[in-house]
This record gives structure tokens, sequence and C-alpha cells, in this order.
């Protein structure tokens, strides 16, 4: 889902990867330590194949559209929704235990393929790096990731969205993730966020997208992480 607004290093990134990427911090300290709930970031991959027809809404299940799907996060995302019937009552099993943490951890991955982020080995007491610790992931376009965060502050501020920034604003509004992109005035930009989930302040195409798709998908699928703790936040 492209879009002038976002860098020319992060322009192609998919929704998901662009939900994770926006949350990194702007001193490009490890986005490891913001990761979103692995529900989240379902839904937003959701979203992005239901917008292109690479997956379709059956009622009480998904299909398969007539869309191929080339990026190999989404294709991850169709295959693991499908496996089990694609059956909106069993929505969970893509969003918990292992399966979760697995899509956080490819979301966290294809930040890295771009070169947006790098693994760094875990550090203890800050001098002693241990393997068996793993491993973090720091911001390297700390310039790219300031910029993307703007964009979205500034629509968050009032600045009218595209398609792309927009649907981005529904999945922190649902995610209750727009703290974590430091407006200026957090009550005005939940009001903001809020508004955009419900349709307003978009185009007529965009705002019948996101009360007919994309706010009822994002809805359903963080319902079923309901009393779920998927990964905690390190902060």
């Amino acid at each position: 889902m492209r879009s002038d607004r976002w860098s020319s290093r992060t322009a192609d990134l998919t929704l998901p990867e662009r939900v994770a990427w926006v949350l990194g911090d702007d001193h490009g300290r490890p986005v490891s330590t913001l990761t979103e709930p692995a529900g989240l970031l379902v839904a937003a991959a959701m979203v992005e194949l239901l917008l292109d027809a690479s997956l379709l809404d059956a009622g009480t299940a998904y299909r398969r559209g007539p869309v191929e799907v080339h990026d190999p996060l989404l294709a991850w995302v169709v295959d693991g929704l499908l496996a089990h019937g694609g059956a909106k009552a069993d929505l969970q099993h893509a969003v918990t235990g292992a399966r979760g943490a697995q899509m956080i951890r490819r979301t966290m991955d294809r930040l890295v393929e771009r070169g947006l982020a790098g693994r760094e080995p875990r550090r203890v007491f800050g001098y002693l790096a241990m393997p068996v610790f793993g491993s973090a992931l720091r911001v390297h376009e700390v310039e790219a990731l300031h910029h993307d965060r703007s964009a979205v502050r500034a629509v968050l501020d009032g600045e009218d969205p595209d398609e792309a920034v927009a649907m981005l604003v529904v999945l922190l509004h649902h995610g209750r993730r727009v703290r974590d992109l430091s407006p200026a005035d957090l009550t005005r930009a939940s009001r903001r966020a809020r508004a955009i989930a419900d349709g307003r302040h978009v185009t007529l195409g965009v705002a019948q997208d996101i009360r007919r798709l994309v706010s009822p998908t994002v809805a359903s699928v963080l319902a079923a992480l309901t009393a779920t703790t998927v990964i905690g936040s390190d902060h």
C-alpha cells in the first residue's frame, strides 16, 4: 500500500510492517522493546489482503481471493488463516501462542531484510554479550523513522490522510497505540483517530472501506485476543 507521505525508504512497506515500523523509538532504540501484540499485526495484514482482493470475506469465513499474493509475510498470513478452513470463529489460532510470536518475529525480520533495522546482541551489565540472551532490533534508518512518525502525527493533528495513513490510524486507534506516536495533544489525537476509524475526514471510497471492511476486521481480530497476552513490552 504505497503512499507519497512515507519516506522513500519505506514507501513499499506492507501495512503490518508499517505498524511495527512507526512504533519504533524516535531515537532509534530497539524496535523489539515496542513490539505490537501479534493481533494488531495480523489485523494489519488482513486489512491489506482484503483491500487487495487477495482475501475475501465470505460471511462466516475467509476465502482466498482472485489476486495472487507476492509478499512472503502476507502469503504466510493467508496460509495460516485458511489452514483451518478460514472460519472467523477460529481466528484465535492465528494471533495467539506460538503462531502469534512467529507473526511478530517475521514482521521484524522483514524490517531487517529491508535494511531499516538490524539485529544486535543483548548485552548483560552493559558490556558482556551472550548468545543465550538472543538479539534485539535497532532502527538503522532513524531519519526515515522521524519522517514517517511525523507524517502520522500530522494526520492526528488535523491534516487529511491518504488511504495508507488512514488505514494505519484506524489500526492504531483500535489497538490503543495512538499514545506511542507521542502526539502533542493526546486527547485531540485520540479523538481524531477515533473519527477516522469511524470513516470521517477521508474520501468517500476510503470511508466506505473503513466502515464496511477495515474497522470490523480489526475489531474481530483483536477480540480474539481477549484475556490473552501474546508478548509483553519491555517498558
